[in-house]
């Protein structure tokens, strides 16, 4: 006898990657904060080393996604000892690249503004929409700060059907640790069991098992790595708007 699947309540979703395509937000204002640093640090001859940053980064030059980006991993000694080896590669000042690096963030702001106003976002703002209608509490779950999650759910005219929002601001353990999602089974009352996470990293998957979720769904709109991510979730989709049609998240009536 089939055991019965528990209805779900809750969900969870990451940001970048998750609730729209990385490379297609990303790539133009990483492109620019990486210029912005070699130009601080006056560097010359600086087309293969700022395409290798961009590399480095996460996005190649047909603007896809690169697996192993250090913007789809959340390990610290990873992320520097990678970062260490490019400066010594291309003979970048890692200190000067460190505080170029966050001059451009500062500046990001401005171009996420400016680059989120001339994008349509209805399927998501329908997405969730329809989720609030079906009862389900809202959380979004992210390594971005507070500031640029909020710019973020504004522009994109979700912020209002959010009911949790944890950021690296936050006082919650980073993924894969399971502090911000138990944070959310806390506040809405709900079990894990009853809570689907939605990413797009091996990390989120990880910390969707680590935490228990009742249903992990993988988006390839992210790192885009199909192999490792299969490992870990229940389902792998191209997109957020495949959510539409998935049968746990919307059982027949």
């Amino acid at each position: 006898m089939a055991q019965k699947v528990e209805k779900l309540k809750g969900i969870i979703f990451d940001k970048d990657g998750t609730l729209f395509d990385y490379a297609q937000v990303w790539e133009t204002i990483l492109k620019e904060g990486i210029e912005l640093t070699f130009n601080s640090m006056r560097k010359q001859h600086k087309q293969s080393a700022s395409q290798a940053m961009l590399s480095l980064m996460g996005i190649d030059e047909d603007g896809q996604c690169i697996p192993r980006g250090l913007m789809f991993t959340h390990r610290r000694a990873q992320i520097f000892r990678r970062f260490l080896l490019y400066c010594i590669r291309y003979r970048v000042n890692p200190i000067q690249a460190f505080k170029g690096y966050q001059r451009s963030i500062k500046h990001s702001e401005v171009l996420l503004n400016e680059k989120l106003k001339q994008m349509d976002f209805s399927i998501q703002q329908s997405l969730f929409k329809r989720l609030k209608e079906e009862g389900y509490h809202i959380g979004v779950i992210t390594s971005d700060n507070a500031s640029s999650t909020n710019l973020f759910l504004s522009l994109m005219g979700l912020e209002k059907m959010v009911d949790f929002i944890a950021s690296r601001d936050s006082n919650y353990r980073r993924k894969p640790h399971s502090e911000a999602f138990d944070a959310f089974c806390k506040q809405t009352g709900i079990e894990p069991s009853q809570v689907a996470m939605v990413g797009d990293t091996f990390t989120d998957m990880l910390f969707a098992k680590r935490a228990h979720a009742g249903y992990r769904v993988a988006l390839l709109s992210g790192s885009n790595d199909r192999r490792r991510l299969e490992r870990l979730s229940d389902v792998v989709y191209e997109d957020i708007s495949s959510l539409h049609t998935d049968t746990r998240l919307f059982p027949a009536k």
